[in-house]
């Protein structure tokens, strides 16, 4: 009996050893094991606008010229565009490549008349504001893109007579005539003078004041007051306005039709084109 319970226990002693040596291998060869890669978190992205391809300065952009990319957030500009339509119908200030990321400071608002008009007028243009003085400006008529002429009425110095002497002043005479032709209205600078509003429009409740504000009402026509128009001229054509008006010469503006591309053939008006014309004969 004693033998065969020190063989008992020697062999439930090597089973034990077995046992503890392959647990130790297996825990060794877990802990020298390389660990499993942890899965990459994908990077935040955000859309944004880009061009489809190369695209100068100063060119108007349309919807074929833009696309939209998932780029990652660190790499979009604070005023970045995210929607095409906010740069359909703008204009680049700076030339743009391929894939290029279009931001908010890229683009120029043909509309905004304070900074990015300029952007709009050719290289060998100039922009001249010129004071809406005249009826055509004065009732509203005009709208960015008409194509108008300008007609002048000046006096000029008659042509000295043979009886004229040195120290008789020249008469003067009244010329109308066109100024200019086919020239484009820029934009028109208005101020918005408000009318005295019935109490009715303008009577709001207490509650209704205290729960939101409300917005500015819409300006009625007879609300809005054109103070300039702003016309893109060659440099010549510009000085050529700018002496008419410095001279005292009286101005009207006429709209032309949209179609109406042709150059007309005029001739200036006098008294003695008048005379002609309708046949007046003047005695005394």
């Amino acid at each position: 009996m004693t033998r065969r319970r020190w063989i008992i226990i020697g062999v439930g002693g090597a089973l034990a050893v077995v046992l503890g040596v392959g647990l130790l291998a297996a825990i060794l060869s877990r802990a020298a094991a390389p660990r499993p890669a942890a899965t990459p978190i994908p990077p935040r992205t955000v859309p944004v606008v880009v061009t489809t391809h190369d695209v100068p300065i100063r060119t108007l952009l349309r919807p074929e010229d833009l696309t939209i990319l998932d780029v990652p957030v660190q790499l979009a500009p604070l005023d970045v565009l995210s929607d095409p339509e906010l740069a359909v119908g703008r204009i680049t200030k700076i030339p743009l490549v391929t894939g290029e990321v279009i931001a908010e400071h890229h683009l120029a608002d043909p509309t905004n008349v304070a900074h990015d008009l300029a952007f709009s007028i050719g290289d060998d243009q100039v922009l001249m504001a010129f004071p809406a003085t005249d009826l055509m400006s004065e009732i509203n008529v005009l709208q960015p893109g008409d194509v108008v002429d300008i007609l002048a009425s000046l006096e000029q110095p008659v042509l000295p007579g043979a009886a004229t002497t040195a120290e008789q002043e020249p008469e003067k005479e009244l010329f109308t005539f066109s100024a200019l032709q086919q020239v484009e209205v820029s934009a028109i600078v208005v101020e918005i003078v408000p009318a005295v509003r019935t109490a009715a429009s303008t009577s709001r409740s207490i509650n209704e004041t205290e729960a939101e504000p409300q917005p500015a009402p819409t300006p009625q026509p007879s609300e809005i007051k054109a103070q300039a128009i702003l016309i893109a001229l060659s440099a010549q054509d510009a000085l050529v306005l700018k002496h008419i008006k410095d001279a005292g010469g009286i101005i009207d503006i006429v709209l032309r039709a949209p179609t109406a591309l042709a150059r007309f053939e005029l001739n200036p008006v006098m008294a003695e084109y008048l005379r002609d014309r309708f046949e007046l004969v003047i005695s005394r």
